[in-house]
């Protein structure tokens, strides 16, 4: 990754990623929703990640920009890899999920693709959501992020 984006900015990038996906754009209060976050501070994290040059702000439509899709296609894959291994080495998918959301970002790209060869290469990960291609083939629209460990935390809080 070029420049190392905080976790809570992922987040917002996988929100941005997350609700444009029905019209190809986004809009302020449905990441607000998403996040729960007051309207300040989804503001402000939507403006850094304007000025970081991952999303775009057209009016109120919000979009990922180029560099933006790049970084969720290696996000996704990488997580998906991670979350194989670990279910490989023992670890529930719940659990491998959430693990792999943490440690996705301090694992160099190299090591990743590594161990992503030495699994046989696989195209989804346990909890059965396909793993992008690295290398940008598809559109990234097509893909969904693997997030079975917040899904079950919001099951168990209803």
């Amino acid at each position: 990754m070029s420049e190392e984006l905080s976790p809570r900015e992922v987040e917002y990038l996988i929100a941005v990623f997350e609700c444009s996906k029905k019209r190809g754009y986004a809009r302020q209060y449905e990441i607000r929703e998403e996040l729960k976050v007051a309207k300040p501070t989804a503001s402000l994290m939507i403006k850094k990640l304007v000025e970081k040059g991952y999303v775009k702000l057209d009016e109120k439509k919000i979009t990922l920009a180029e560099k933006g899709e790049k970084l969720i296609r290696e996000i996704l894959w990488k997580h998906g890899v991670l979350e194989h291994a670990l279910v490989e080495l023992g670890l529930l998918s719940e659990q491998a999920c959430a693990i792999s959301w943490k440690i996705y970002q301090d694992i160099p790209r190299e090591a990743v693709e590594l161990i992503w060869e030495n699994l046989g290469k696989p195209d989804r990960c346990p909890c059965g959501y396909r793993i992008p291609d690295i290398n940008g083939g598809g559109n990234i629209m097509d893909y969904e992020p693997c997030l079975t460990f917040r899904k079950n935390q919001d099951q168990r809080r209803d």
